[in-house]
């Protein structure tokens, strides 16, 4: 029974959390579940009797956190199983080898637990949202996505500065409801909750019993709130904060809104160029750039230009794009090798005259659904070819390109373009303003996932580069969130979702703000985390110690 209480206590958080993020019922997320979603995980954690029980509520939590959260996923092609019931179950290893580690921390660590749990908890939010297999989707700062001033810490710590927050705040209620030291202490369990007995013990002093009312305890929560009322302040100047663009760009955003996986080539085409020519035809202001979404074409510019003169065929995009005067931007592949079709996903950009100017080739996968790892081994391949469905993945690119745009009011505009998944990736986005981009250009297709939520989570994740960064964030999606995000992450456009639609909008272009993000990255989830490994450190040659005196 007491299993079983855990058990639900671990599954309770997760749908507090997977209703703090972007959903169905609370479209823009919901921050007051937000502050407690993690309370509950806290006390299961802190109530287990063995590392095999923490195992267990951490891959309860894991598995149902993702699954309900990403439950989009479920849409994506064929490919469901894979997609959702393969993450989900190694979400579940992943977050049942958390939840040990959180258990040994929280039994070791006395009265500062709450601080080491929310320690953590941004650290293992870094870990998920990095590298090859990263996937930085779920994280509970983007519960505070609407809470602007809030946000804004994200210019000197990243996301993970507020993840750090919200998880101390729920690690501090969770300390108000957690049992009290020796309540739950079992003869076997080597981890159990126990002062330092070593030369070290002072750095970290044992819980205190807490008499009746748990007035102690809430001193945890006074200080987290203390913390996060001191976050908002910090908001609120930067947010005050005068910020002068240095010129515009002219542009038109077109959200088509269909399925480029169906339908005609010719007649999806057709439906973008006739949505660019009624923002055109609309407005007074001649655009310098038209923005198209990801995989709007089917095949690439060059070496295709005769098919393109003539397609579609009642205004092929040729005659388009002369007629407009201004520079297309648009996802197209690239194909590398016609024997073997292997290709880059990649956006392109072209000139009124035609002419293809610059090209990127998306650099970081979605793991899994347009990269495959081990797809060079023969048995991995074929599994994943006769079993999985998937017949190959996308050629990575590598090199990241900064495009360069004549534009009427603000000179030469020089742009980076993070495709689709990649404008949630944060240290990407920094190289290319490292690299001298001025404004971020993001095009997307999120249209399979035929629900809100998904489009809206994929776009408060980019949200948070243009705090990052104080670059403005240009989104032209299929099906949405199309949108330009000030540097304070401010909404200046947005369309409709799921409607076919366009509009001729001004992009501001700041580049007079340099963030510590921007100079120094991720410090704040690495210093965390050498924390981390400095109190693991010190915790065992404290126990060390004590085992060498007692003997």
């Amino acid at each position: 029974m007491r299993l079983l209480r855990l058990s639900i206590l671990g599954g309770f958080s997760s749908v507090l959390l997977a209703l703090a993020l972007p959903n169905e019922l609370f479209g823009w997320g919901n921050p007051a579940l937000g502050l407690i979603a993690l309370a509950p995980l806290f006390v299961a954690l802190a109530s287990t009797r063995s590392f095999r029980e923490a195992f267990l509520v951490g891959a309860i939590f894991g598995g149902l956190a993702h699954g309900l959260s990403s439950y989009w996923l479920w849409f994506f092609k064929d490919f469901r199983f894979w997609t959702l019931g393969t993450s989900s179950a190694a979400y579940m290893v992943v977050y049942g080898c958390m939840g040990m580690y959180l258990r040994g921390a929280l039994k070791r660590t006395g009265i500062a637990r709450t601080l080491v749990f929310a320690m953590a908890w941004a650290v293992i939010e870094w870990g998920k949202s990095s590298g090859f297999l990263g996937y930085p989707w779920g994280l509970v700062a983007y519960s505070w996505n609407t809470v602007l001033p809030a946000t804004q810490i994200a210019e000197s710590t990243g996301v993970y500065g507020l993840s750090f927050a919200l998880a101390f705040v729920s690690a501090a209620l969770g300390e108000i409801l957690a049992p009290p030291p020796g309540r739950i202490r079992a003869p076997w369990d080597k981890a159990a909750e126990r002062p330092m007995r070593g030369r070290l013990r002072f750095l970290l002093p044992a819980r205190p019993v807490y008499a009746g009312n748990r007035f102690l305890a809430s001193g945890h929560l006074v200080v987290s709130a203390v913390l996060l009322l001191a976050i908002t302040g910090y908001g609120l100047i930067a947010l005050d904060k005068v910020r002068t663009p240095r010129g515009f760009v002219d542009a038109v955003m077109v959200q088509q809104n269909v399925d480029s996986w169906l339908g005609s080539e010719s007649e999806n085409l057709g439906v973008s160029i006739a949505l660019a020519r009624k923002a055109i035809a609309g407005s007074a202001i001649a655009p310098d750039i038209v923005l198209f979404s990801e995989t709007t074409l089917r095949r690439p510019w060059n070496g295709f230009e005769r098919f393109y003169a003539k397609t579609p065929l009642k205004d092929p995009l040729a005659g388009f794009i002369s007629e407009s005067g201004a520079y297309l931007f648009t996802g197209a592949p690239e194909i590398l090798d016609y024997e073997t079709y292997e290709a880059t996903n990649s956006v392109i950009l072209i000139n009124p005259q035609g002419k293809q100017t610059g090209t990127y080739a998306k650099i970081h996968p979605v793991p899994f659904a347009e990269a495959i790892p081990f797809w060079e081994y023969d048995p991995f391949r074929k599994f994943i070819q006769d079993v999985v469905g998937l017949e190959s993945g996308w050629v990575m690119g590598t090199e990241r390109v900064i495009f360069e745009l004549p534009t009427k009011n603000a000179g030469i505009v020089k742009f980076s373009a993070p495709i689709c998944f990649e404008d949630a990736v944060s240290t990407l986005c920094r190289e290319f303003v490292q690299k001298g981009a001025e404004i971020l250009v993001n095009l997307t297709n999120d249209s399979w996932s035929k629900t809100e939520s998904a489009e809206i989570q994929h776009f408060v994740a980019a949200r948070f580069r243009s705090i990052e960064l104080r670059r403005t964030l240009v989104r032209s999606t299929n099906g949405g969130v199309s949108t330009i995000v000030g540097p304070d992450g401010r909404i200046l456009e947005i369309l409709p979702l799921f409607q076919a639609t366009s509009r001729m909008v001004r992009i501001p272009v700041h580049v007079d703000e340099t963030t510590p993000y921007l100079m120094y990255g991720d410090w704040f989830a690495f210093f965390l985390a050498c924390i981390l490994a400095s109190l693991a450190i010190i915790l065992f040659i404290d126990d060390s110690t004590s085992k060498k005196e007692l003997a």
